[in-house]
């Protein structure tokens, strides 16, 4: 009976490492957690682009849009184990997820880690020109203070477009502790592109997001830029960071990830890590595109995001219970 038992579990083991060896051996969906052109979106498609082309098979990235990510994240966390489906987030939204509780999962410990990508340290805080194709919409901020000001002499009326449970209601909130003041906060769609149409049709006020869905409008003098979310001033990017103007807590990175339902086949994990290093690391041309976004390839492995994720999340929260 040992003989047998042992002999089944060989052919069984056999077969799983068989199975991740040919994998993909077909369609592989991506689902992503908001609409087509955002930073996500782009940068998916970018990386998977050029694992097709390695592989030989297709990825199918499937927009997938709904409660700030956490549809597209249920639905993944719901599909078979089989290495056929992946979701491609990013912490600006999943981490804050877990630390403010809106989801009643964990990003952390619910999923398969499989690696890291890309890392964008460029959320810019804008506001409509005064002398733009929008100035209707314009209250005359050349700065950052002078919407403050506005905001502290009348509470509760500049509108800040937040998607709840993402970066943009985490950085709200630390621009209104440490600044003093109290936005009209308003959920106008969790998408860049119909956030910056409420914008620009005067729904909200204020609008912070990836430079790279900004950059043109600011150009052209359409936005004003009041500042830039990172520690340091970002390389292409010639505006004030918060922490230049004194407000250091006003910082945050999305780190672009790719996940597996849990359960998914560690062999087939690992090919994919492989495969996304590979690109990340050695493919300069995913370098250049991420440059153009003013975004920068970042490759950490699983084992890193399974210690590095759940601390982020514990700084999340540490800094939204300091007033």
């Amino acid at each position: 009976m040992k003989k047998v038992f042992a002999v089944m579990l060989a052919l069984v083991m056999c077969a799983t490492a068989c199975a991740a060896a040919d994998w993909p051996a077909g369609t592989v969906n991506v689902i992503l957690p908001y609409g087509a052109g955002g930073d996500t979106d782009t940068y998916c498609r970018q990386l998977f682009q050029r694992i097709s082309a390695i592989t030989g098979q297709t990825f199918v990235v499937i927009n997938e849009q709904g409660g700030s990510g956490i549809v597209a994240a249920m639905d993944v966390m719901n599909r078979a184990p089989d290495g056929y489906s992946v979701l491609f987030n990013h912490t600006g939204a999943s981490l804050v997820q877990e630390a403010t509780g809106i989801a009643d999962f964990s990003y952390t410990a619910d999923f398969a880690n499989c690696c890291t990508v890309a890392i964008d340290e460029t959320y810019a805080l804008v506001a409509i020109a005064e002398g733009g194709e929008y100035k209707q919409y314009s209250h005359g901020w050349k700065n950052l203070e002078d919407m403050l000001a506005e905001a502290k002499a009348k509470p509760g009326t500049v509108r800040y477009s937040t998607v709840f449970g993402s970066t943009t209601e985490y950085v709200g909130t630390m621009l209104e502790r440490q600044a003093g003041v109290q936005f009209d906060n308003i959920d106008v769609g969790t998408s860049a592109g119909d956030r910056m149409a409420a914008m620009l049709g005067g729904q909200v006020d204020i609008l912070a997001a990836n430079y790279m869905n900004v950059k043109d409008y600011i150009e052209k003098g359409d936005l004003v830029c009041l500042g830039i979310m990172s520690k340091v001033r970002v390389p292409g990017i010639d505006f004030p960071t918060f922490v230049e103007q004194g407000y250091d807590r006003v910082v945050t990175a999305k780190k672009y990830e790719v996940k597996f339902p849990k359960g998914t086949d560690q062999a087939i994990i690992d090919k994919l890590a492989e495969l996304c290093r590979q690109v990340v690391v050695d493919d300069p041309s995913f370098a250049k595109v991420l440059a153009t976004y003013f975004a920068q390839p970042l490759y950490r492995d699983a084992a890193q995001m399974n210690i590095e994720d759940p601390a982020e999340v514990e700084a999340l929260k540490a800094g939204l219970a300091a007033k």
